[in-house]
């Protein structure tokens, strides 16, 4: 009886120890805000966020993201300024180099395109990136990721690169549910998202 509750108590506590399981897929619904370089202060493009993304046995995952934000529902903005949108298609591709007990180590490249519109002007940047990745799970409900790599964002008038920062952190509410705030540090921009995740 005695090594029965010892192994029903070991069990437990081992359950409880158990990392968050990390995958790369996932499909995700969210909302959020992207500030922009150069923009009057009050200018805060806000809206939804869909993403989706699998991960392959070899370690290969691929996504797709979508941002359609806009200004238009300020009314002093509309008044006063003008009403800026940004619509921003992402695509990723990357590698999980090594996985240890609780974290995964990844690198992976995004090509998208970053449109910037208001009622005077319309402006289309190809985005590029590189980036590494390191993605750990604290407990079975609580994990974090970051992203440092290179941008380098091309328009018609003129190029600018640098450093871009993206990190995150996940609490899972089922095995396969979870809540997910993101920030995001460009070259040109900033970005904040809260998100639902679904993983498969």
């Amino acid at each position: 009886m005695n090594k029965a509750v010892i192994g029903l108590v070991l069990a437990t506590a081992s359950l409880g120890a158990q990392a968050a399981e990390l995958s790369k897929s996932y499909l995700e619904i969210g909302y959020g805000e992207t500030s922009l370089e150069g923009t009057p202060s009050s200018v805060d493009p806000q809206g939804f966020i869909i993403a989706g993304s699998y991960e392959f046995a070899n370690g290969i995952f691929m996504g797709l993201k979508i941002d359609q934000h806009s200004d238009s529902l300020n009314v002093l903005d509309d008044l006063f300024d003008d009403d800026y949108d940004v619509d921003e298609t992402t695509f990723n591709l990357g590698y999980i180099l090594r996985t240890t007990g609780n974290g995964r180590l990844a690198v992976g490249a995004q090509i998208g395109e970053f449109e910037v519109s208001t009622k005077n002007a319309n402006s289309t940047i190809d985005t590029r990136r590189l980036y590494g990745e390191y993605e750990y799970a604290f407990s079975q409900r609580i994990s974090a990721y970051g992203q440092a790599g290179y941008e380098l964002l091309d328009n018609s008038r003129d190029d600018d690169d640098g450093i871009f920062i993206n990190i995150g952190l996940r609490f899972d509410f089922t095995q396969r549910s979870a809540v997910v705030l993101e920030y995001t540090n460009g070259v040109e921009y900033t970005q904040t998202e809260v998100k639902y995740r679904y993983s498969f």
